[in-house]
């Protein structure tokens, strides 16, 4: 018996990362395509298309921060953003205009928003980072609220926060891994999993982890996508077939397959395989 695992960590965390303000109800927000823009240096525009799917116009505002994923020890993910990168970063948000910048987006109309960067003379080939918060209100009707004898009036207001990278010249990248243990916990093998980017912009890709038994059978596996723009370290839990014994392998298979991102969003690398004993 296989079984199969879908690891809910990246797209969750970073890509699809929803920023919900004084919402009480789900909302039906501004779509907004693709999901990430990577611009060169030969173009240096990006171009984002917004669809108002509601009954009622959206106020659209665009703005930039900066930020990536990072990962704590226990390996959770999250994408702290600022508007203030601190010195050394390879901060891309001060270069980032969008035209328009704002506008109203009636019931059902497409709107063409492009993104333009104007990076300082003599910059160093590499990835810069920045991300693009799509902010859209006025699409819900406001949610009253009663205390005591006041109503109060809350308007809805979404914030899609999206990854924007800028590759200056030649870019390269790669995934290293430096840390990586597997154990077996109860009906699960866990695996602890550090990686470390090598060349000059973000490894994005895929991760699969097989469970193997002592004749190379593949008794369960689990899939993660990977933004690693530094270093991650992910954690994961792979639940095994009751009755499964000893000794195990754990194979990791890491490359640059991802189906969420826009052509070119992954930079190619080569695919990196890993047999790790599963202590018990």
């Amino acid at each position: 018996m296989h079984r199969s695992t879908r690891v809910p960590s990246l797209r969750t965390a970073a890509l699809a990362l929803v920023l919900t303000l004084l919402c009480a109800r789900e909302a039906a927000a501004v779509s907004v395509s693709p999901t990430a823009l990577y611009i060169d240096s030969r173009t240096r525009t990006g171009v984002l298309t917004l669809y108002n799917p509601g009954q009622l116009p959206e106020e659209i505002t665009i703005d930039f921060a900066y930020g990536y994923p990072q990962s704590d020890t226990a390996g959770n993910i999250a994408v702290d953003l600022t508007r203030e990168p601190p010195a050394g970063e390879p901060s891309a948000m001060g270069w980032m205009r969008a035209f328009p910048r704002r506008l109203l987006l009636q019931p059902g109309q497409r709107q063409v928003v492009r993104v333009m960067v104007e990076p300082p003379a003599g910059l160093a080939e590499g990835e810069y980072w920045a991300r693009v918060l799509v902010t859209s209100k006025g699409g819900q009707p406001p949610i009253e609220q009663a205390r005591g004898d006041q109503v109060l009036h809350l308007e809805v207001q979404t914030t899609l926060v999206m990854a924007a990278n800028y590759r200056n010249g030649d870019v390269r990248t790669g995934v290293a891994v430096t840390s990586a243990a597997a154990r077996r916990v109860g009906g699960e093998v866990a695996l602890e999993l550090d990686l470390e980017r090598t060349g000059n912009a973000a490894f994005l890709g895929s991760l699969r982890a097989d469970v193997l038994d002592a004749r190379g059978a593949v008794l369960a596996s689990a899939y993660d996508d990977l933004a690693v723009y530094r270093t991650m370290r992910r954690r994961l839990s792979i639940p095994v077939p009751d009755g499964t014994a000893g000794p195990l392998q754990l194979r990791l298979t890491i490359n640059t397959e991802r189906d969420d991102l826009p052509a070119g969003g992954a930079l190619p690398a080569p695919p990196l395989v890993q047999q790790i004993p599963v202590a018990p």
